[in-house]
């Protein structure tokens, strides 16, 4: 995962500390980033999150006093911090270079059921795009 490549490389280039790891849950329960927020607070000394995290589950409220680092799951969007504007000032977003792949669109876009049945996956998408049950 992006967490462990960063850690990683930040143990091994010897210039960033690594305070604490805290693993957000996929569904957090009322109060999660709360306490959360809390055991970041435990280590004084440290002001940098890097926050690997879906757009849904950025919450801050603590304006001045970490420095937020997002990744790309929210870098280029608006609304993860949309009434948080104040925990959001300075933060530094990671967007990498995205390119398109000459011919894919059209290809991808002329699969159906019939011609794509090597794609076991396809059938989930159909569903999902289509809003249906196969």
């Amino acid at each position: 995962t992006g967490l462990y490549w960063f850690v990683l490389v930040c143990t091994g280039a010897g210039g960033l500390c690594i305070a604490q790891s805290i693993k957000i849950p996929r569904e957090p329960r009322p109060g999660e980033f709360t306490k959360v927020i809390g055991r970041l607070m435990e280590t004084s000394t440290a002001r940098g999150v890097v926050l690997f995290a879906n757009e849904d589950d950025i919450r801050a409220n603590l304006s001045g006093h970490f420095s937020w680092v997002g990744s790309d799951s929210w870098g280029a969007k608006m609304a993860p911090v949309q009434g948080l504007e104040e925990a959001a000032r300075g933060a530094i977003t990671i967007l990498p270079k995205r390119a398109s792949v000459p011919g894919f669109d059209e290809y991808f876009t002329s699969r159906s059921l019939e011609n794509n049945r090597r794609n076991l996956w396809f059938h989930e998408f159909w569903e999902d795009d289509f809003n249906c049950r196969l």
